[in-house]
């Protein structure tokens, strides 16, 4: 009566292995390396051109991706520290990317060029919701001294590894 019961589950366990074959396959690799540390389309190493037109300008940043760290249950290219450093001492070019999993949303954040007025702070924000269009496509917002000036649309495109 015992064989009866081990048969088929012994006719089974090869389909059950071969079930997990993919889920093996991916989580291996062939050469023994692991690939660069990614979340959500964001990836160590890479480099986005985000850009957009917003209060009737045409705007561009270079956001490179050197490391993702933890930011308060976001994923950023940069610490805190490093983020509120460039951005308090409105060092323009400096740029943070960023990923939420739980809004499955990412982000683009540079500091803008203030012009003759070199006092005040200019961000420019690409809030992008649909992760899975290429480009990836977003609002682009414009703050001057943290206000809201005008609302326009922005690209982000991969535009390399290194």
């Amino acid at each position: 009566m015992l064989k009866r019961a081990v048969l088929p589950l012994a006719l089974g366990l090869p389909l059950l292995l071969g079930a997990c074959a993919p889920v093996a396959s991916l989580l291996s690799s062939t050469d023994g390396e692991k690939g660069p540390l990614q979340f959500g389309p964001l990836a160590v190493g890479q480099t986005w051109t985000v850009g957009g037109v917003v209060d009737s300008r045409n705007v561009v940043a270079t956001v490179t991706i050197p490391d993702l760290v933890n930011v308060q249950g976001v994923f950023a290219s940069s610490s805190a520290r490093d983020e509120y450093n460039g951005f308090n001492d409105n060092r323009a070019g400096f740029a943070v990317a960023s990923y939420d999993p739980d809004r499955r949303s990412a982000e683009f954040r540079w500091v803008g060029d203030a012009g003759a007025a070199s006092f005040d702070r200019v961000v420019y924000t690409c809030k992008i919701e649909n992760l899975s269009a290429t480009p990836l496509t977003g609002t682009l917002n414009y703050l001057r001294n943290g206000q809201l000036v005008a609302t326009g649309t922005c690209e982000a495109n991969l535009s390399g590894r290194s």
